[in-house]
């Protein structure tokens, strides 16, 4: 067992442990009344991560990760938008934590490809990242790459750098004609590319640098229209699509049009 979910009630255990297990994480679940079976667990188990709303007056561990939830009010904690956000923070506790035998969790092959949580990006969604933190986003990448994770990664500038990461297939977006080259007026060639990637390959990480480029041969509509093409693939198939864009480039309408299906990255 890699978890141990304490709850105060059976649906929203229920609702926590599986949350943990889409993380690739052997989980088991209890009521926090039953004491007495979570002391057996405790003991007999010795599981590296208890999740819990509370401190309890149980001895977990010294070597034990003790990831407090808080108490679900309402049915916020059943919600679509609570779960993404504490698969994040879950990962984030995980990865930052320092206790060897909770680290080792991260070498699990179900739960590496799931690093993407803890860059504050989850499967199924588009993320705009402004221009500002393209460098940002830049040296994230190679943390998430792993056999399991293919990048399909189209970009105006640097195509070198993104070659360096593991799994990934980089196109220059340019009138220079060449190899894994495609000219910005063939929008349509870019977006089938893509499509075919993301159904190729079941973890795809698609990356468009190259927005503003485009718009110099084609217009916002077009580019909108395939970029909710890809979308619609991101969420079916559980990809993952990160744009970065320079918002000043856009009028106001256009900026939320652009953003209108997608998330906008803070940052870690």
């Amino acid at each position: 067992m890699d978890v141990l979910c304490i709850e105060n009630s059976q649906e929203t255990c229920e609702k926590l442990k599986g949350l943990i297990s889409s993380l690739g994480f052997d989980v088991d679940c209890v009521v926090s009344s039953k004491v007495e079976k979570i002391k057996k667990i405790l003991k007999d188990e010795t599981p590296p991560v208890v999740v819990s709303p509370k401190d309890m007056e149980i001895d977990m561990g010294k070597d034990t990760l003790i990831f407090l939830v808080g108490e679900c009010q309402d049915e916020r904690c059943l919600t679509m938008e609570y779960s993404e956000e504490f698969k994040i923070r879950f990962m984030q506790g995980i990865y930052k934590a320092s206790i060897p035998r909770v680290k080792e969790l991260l070498k699990k092959r179900e739960v590496r490809k799931n690093m993407v949580y803890v860059f504050g990006l989850s499967w199924g969604h588009t993320f705009i990242v402004d221009v500002s933190r393209e460098r940002e986003i830049r040296k994230i990448l190679p943390k998430m790459a792993n056999e399991d994770i293919h990048f399909f990664i189209a970009v105006r500038e640097r195509p070198e750098e993104y070659r360096r990461i593991k799994n990934s297939k980089v196109v220059w977006v340019t009138d220079i004609v060449g190899k894994d080259r495609i000219k910005p007026h063939n929008l349509t060639i870019l977006t089938d590319s893509i499509i075919r990637y993301i159904e190729e390959f079941e973890n795809a990480i698609v990356m468009i640098d190259c927005v503003e480029y485009l718009l110099l041969y084609n217009d916002f509509v077009n580019i909108l229209r395939n970029i909710e093409l890809i979308n619609s693939y991101v969420m079916e198939h559980g990809s993952l699509m990160i744009i970065v864009v320079d918002s000043k480039a856009y009028t106001t309408k256009e900026y939320s049009l652009l953003s209108r299906y997608a998330i906008e990255w803070k940052g870690v």
